[in-house]
């Protein structure tokens, strides 16, 4: 079995299914324990980041518009939701003394050498300074043509952009199933363990259930790609657990994705 101890440098994504509720509320309970978790990586000298969603559902809370937004009525909740989420994680890491900086990020800071290497620069300055570093996609001003599309490939990307060794995508599903009907009945046998390279076959069960979530299983597999390529281990399984991610080594409900 997979253990957390194996891993040092740790990026976790939170999607916003897992932290807020289609009322644009804050799920306060999943936050405590996903942040009692988060202490007790770094009390075990982890380096921890942590890419959270959930700007634009939180904005709901707020400013009521459509359930189909434009581009612009998406960016404006996105506006409003960040200081909502943000004031959220603030609530429940400082109970833990864990002070945190806000990070926007849009493909271009990834994908440039300049902006790229400045986004890293920052990241590693918050690390030293014992501060956790929170990033989420700049929804506020990106268009649908330069968005990630979903917070899974942003932290894969970062992962890549730090060295991380894990990155664990905490969502509202278990991990990877063989099988639409399999995701909906949550058949155990039918949960993928572990994958070490990612194949058609991969891809097609992906396919099957990317119904669940915004970006859905498929874009976790394209996530689990770019973390395999670059040496990455990555762990998908339900931030609705209870500790969610110290749970991770003992909990039969996960897939892993690890390089042979």
């Amino acid at each position: 079995m997979r253990s957390l101890n194996s891993y040092n440098k740790i990026v976790i994504k939170i999607g916003s299914a897992v932290l807020a509720g289609s009322n644009g509320l804050i799920n306060h309970s999943i936050l405590a324990s996903i942040s009692e978790d988060i202490a007790w990586l770094l009390k075990n000298g982890k380096e921890v980041l942590i890419v959270s969603s959930g700007a634009i559902a939180l904005g709901r809370k707020k400013i009521k518009l459509s359930e189909n937004l434009t581009l612009a009525e998406s960016q404006a909740l996105a506006a409003h939701g960040q200081i909502e989420l943000m004031s959220a994680w603030k609530k429940h890491l400082n109970k833990f003394s864990i002070p945190i900086g806000q990070i926007l990020l849009t493909p271009r800071d990834t994908e440039l050498k300049l902006s790229s290497k400045n986004a890293q620069q920052t990241v590693s300055k918050l690390l030293e300074a014992g501060c956790l570093p929170i990033i989420n996609e700049n929804d506020s001003t990106a268009t649908d043509e330069i968005r990630f599309g979903d917070n899974d490939l942003l932290a894969a990307k970062v992962a890549k952009l730090i060295g991380a060794d894990l990155l664990i995508i905490l969502s509202t599903v278990d991990g990877l199933y063989a099988s639409e009907e399999d995701v909906q009945t949550r058949k155990l046998s039918s949960l993928i363990k572990e994958v070490s390279k990612i194949t058609p076959k991969i891809k097609k069960m992906a396919g099957h259930a990317s119904q669940m979530g915004k970006g859905g299983m498929i874009s976790k597999i394209d996530a689990a790609e770019i973390c395999l390529k670059n040496k990455c281990a990555m762990v998908i399984t339900s931030g609705k657990n209870k500790k969610p991610i110290k749970g991770i080594d003992r909990r039969t409900k996960a897939t892993w994705f690890v390089k042979k």
